[in-house]
């Protein structure tokens, strides 16, 4: 059974249709959202759905996605977890392929694909994948995996306020080399869409220079709140 941890903010009726999807998912276990919105408005949202006995929902006990997914991995039971972002979707056999890969992996990630037509957005994919590859870097949109008992010896995420997946890649990534699923989970390209190609792949490589060149990861998050 996979155990799936959700970190939201603010998502609405998106995380609703994201935990319906992956209730009907099989070899799913327990599935976790964690919500620090201030107003818990994430749990609101979904509702009736929070009747499933897999389902938990939490708010969460400090803001910030490395304490969420911490929080949420605390309660789970079984043996794989998968930490997801709320605007990835998974595939319909995530469970098995995930189980595939920790036969003999500690960790591993998945390839991407954006929900975007068009040829910068294939373009931006193959980077993506192409430097997760070479680096053994991998980000909260690539639908981290791993054996729970494994996540734990870590001490899990770095209570960092950005660059928790990065910091985690990169300190356990040094030992252990990350197992790869080549199917793709879908994530949103809003990002893209909405602050332009070109600037948000400016933004992304300036913010993991500036981390590698020792500025917090508070200033970090402020930057990449607001591109400007």
């Amino acid at each position: 059974m996979l155990d799936i941890v959700i970190p939201t903010l603010n998502e609405g009726k998106q995380v609703r249709n994201l935990v319906e999807n992956l209730l009907r998912l099989p070899g799913v276990g327990d599935l976790v959202v964690v919500d620090a919105s201030d107003d818990a408005s994430d749990i609101e949202v979904i509702g009736p759905v929070g009747a499933d006995p897999r389902l938990t929902l939490l708010a969460a006990s400090q803001k910030g996605r490395a304490q969420q997914m911490n929080q949420g991995a605390m309660i789970c039971r079984h043996s794989a977890l998968l930490f997801l972002h709320c605007d990835t979707s998974l595939p319909n056999d995530v469970a098995s392929l995930v189980s595939n890969v920790l036969v003999t992996r500690k960790w591993g990630r998945f390839d991407i694909r954006l929900d975007a037509a068009g040829f910068r957005f294939r373009l931006i994919e193959i980077m993506i994948n192409l430097r997760s590859r070479v680096t053994r870097i991998a980000t909260g949109d690539q639908a981290i995996f791993m054996h729970r008992d494994f996540f734990n010896e870590q001490g899990g995420f770095s209570d960092i306020e950005l660059m928790e997946d990065i910091e985690f890649s990169r300190r356990v990534g040094k030992y252990w080399t990350p197992g790869l699923v080549k199917t793709p989970v879908l994530t949103s390209a809003r990002r893209w869409i909405n602050h332009g190609t070109v600037r948000t792949i400016f933004l992304m490589w300036t913010l993991r220079l500036l981390y590698r060149l020792g500025v917090s990861p508070a200033k970090l998050a402020t930057m990449y709140r607001d591109p400007r």
